[in-house]
């Protein structure tokens, strides 16, 4: 048991002694400083404090402290750890200055690219709650439903920035609570949040026709030495003859990871959540090895094992560049369409899925993705099979002329009409075609069924239309029902 006392220790050069809480316990003692002060007066020779106002001040604070400690079990604590508690318990934390560390914590541990996102959501929740400095006292569930709110127009943003906070919430829960001892300086606010689903990304997948045409085209000429629209179009291919490799495992890869033909790597982006450190191994294929080998570092002092190094001192400027290059040679394609490094990745899956007859886990070995958790532990992986398959995608790419499947899919969207379709429409009620129209400058289907209705005869009211309506161009034809007041 501790035993709390008001006390003076020794007298300043003002002629004032400040006054503490003395924590005896046993044989230890510590003191815990307040904010008052006493003069000669407020205490008597045994320096017991006499001053009424302090005595009341430190009365009430004596049975705040017992009141925190008689709620959990300090048998086994110093009574440095009470002085400890009892004066830290109430104090405010800085959630901003938590996270910050919580980021540099990341870096520290090579998660880098992850850390950008909690800073990014860092960036939002204090730009929302208008302060650089959010408190936790101020993360309540309402406060925290607000900011999601904020997020709803967002695609992605809306689930991982709450995912973000949340993680960094749940570290300092553990810091800071000891549910052992009954210590709960921080409540969970986050029970009470719904965090909102990440909309379904649109499948970047390029199609085979327009793989191989981003693929026909030659770079222009430039006094430059490896210019962007050569280095997209290369690095592009390196990607995608590669299994999908990713433009941050191109730019890190260091030479002993090239033996033999074999590039050994370690995915950066999992390797620090995975067992297996995200662990992969692809044949780089003879097709490639011309191009693969253009970038080899010559540098027999650098580590890396491509030259981006000399020019690029990242992997997002890295990125960045390349992006610019693979851009420039879609102009040369077609100005209006627009796919970046990723959705040669993307690419890779589907052809290999769609084209090549690989299974969703050949697939999701092959992109090295995390599988088989429990196999990989005990079995020593063969990476052929994914090596046999990366050769079928090349094969189906660049020594055929066929066209993606999925391609059919997409193109009978039907609701994506252009102004230059030539569009057919007929209405019916009950199987009877009541009118019809043909021309030019709808833009979705919406407008074609709002003209037809106006074609309507008058003595149809309250009725259910049904409508045709085919996109003469395509040579696709759609049925649509809707209800005329």
């Amino acid at each position: 048991m501790v035993n709390l006392k008001a006390t003076v220790r020794v007298k300043t050069k003002s002629g004032l002694y400040p006054v503490y809480i003395r924590f005896t316990k046993r044989n230890q003692v510590s003191y815990a400083k307040t904010s008052w002060v006493v003069n000669e007066k407020g205490v008597n020779n045994k320096k017991d404090i006499t001053d009424p106002f302090v005595m009341h001040q430190t009365s009430m604070l004596i049975d705040s402290y017992f009141m925190l400690l008689n709620q959990i079990d300090t048998s086994s604590w110093s009574t440095s750890e009470i002085v400890k508690y009892v004066t830290e318990f109430k104090n405010d934390l800085s959630f901003s200055d938590y996270t910050r560390k919580h980021i540099d914590k990341l870096i520290s541990r090579g998660q880098e690219r992850t850390s950008r996102n909690y800073k990014w959501a860092l960036n939002h929740m204090e730009r929302f709650a208008e302060t650089d400095n959010i408190m936790f006292s101020r993360l309540t569930s309402a406060f925290l439903n607000r900011w999601i709110e904020s997020l709803s127009e967002t695609n992605r943003c809306k689930e991982q920035y709450p995912v973000c906070m949340r993680e960094v919430y749940k570290a300092a829960l553990k810091e800071f609570n000891d549910e052992e001892l009954g210590i709960v300086k921080l409540k969970n606010p986050w029970s009470n949040v719904v965090i909102p689903r990440s909309d379904i990304p649109e499948k970047r997948a390029i199609t085979a026709s327009m793989l191989r045409k981003f693929f026909n085209v030659v770079p222009d000429r430039s006094r430059f030495t490896n210019p962007l629209m050569e280095v997209g179009q290369d690095v592009a291919l390196i990607s995608f003859c590669m299994c999908g490799l990713n433009a941050v495992d191109i730019f890190n890869a260091q030479k002993d990871q090239y033996v033999n033909g074999i590039f050994h790597y370690e995915r950066q982006k999992t390797r620090m959540s995975r067992s297996d450190k995200g662990y992969f191994e692809v044949r780089v294929p003879e097709f490639l090895k011309p191009t693969f080998e253009k970038y080899l570092s010559r540098d027999k002092k650098s580590p890396w094992l491509f030259n981006f190094h000399d020019r690029l001192s990242t992997s997002d400027s890295f990125s960045a560049n390349v992006n610019i290059g693979i851009k420039q040679i879609w102009e040369k394609v077609d100005p209006n369409y627009k796919a970046s490094l990723y959705a040669f990745r993307h690419s890779w899956a589907t052809i290999a899925q769609n084209e090549c007859g690989a299974t969703m886990n050949e697939v999701d070995f092959g992109l090295n993705h995390s599988i088989n958790k429990m196999a990989k532990v005990y079995v020593k992986v063969d990476y052929t099979p994914a090596w046999i398959l990366n050769e079928k995608v090349i094969d189906f790419i660049f020594f055929t002329d066929k066209e993606s499947k999925f391609v059919e899919k997409e193109d009978k969207t039907f609701e994506k009409i252009s102004k230059y379709n030539n569009v057919r429409a007929e209405a019916y009620v009950m199987g009877k075609k009541v009118c019809a129209l043909e021309d030019t400058g709808f833009t979705n289907v919406d407008q074609v069924m709002n003209k037809l209705v106006t074609l309507l005869p008058k003595k149809i009211k309250n009725a259910r239309v049904q409508f045709k309506i085919t996109n003469v161009d395509k040579n696709l034809s759609q049925m649509y029902q809707r209800l005329v007041p």
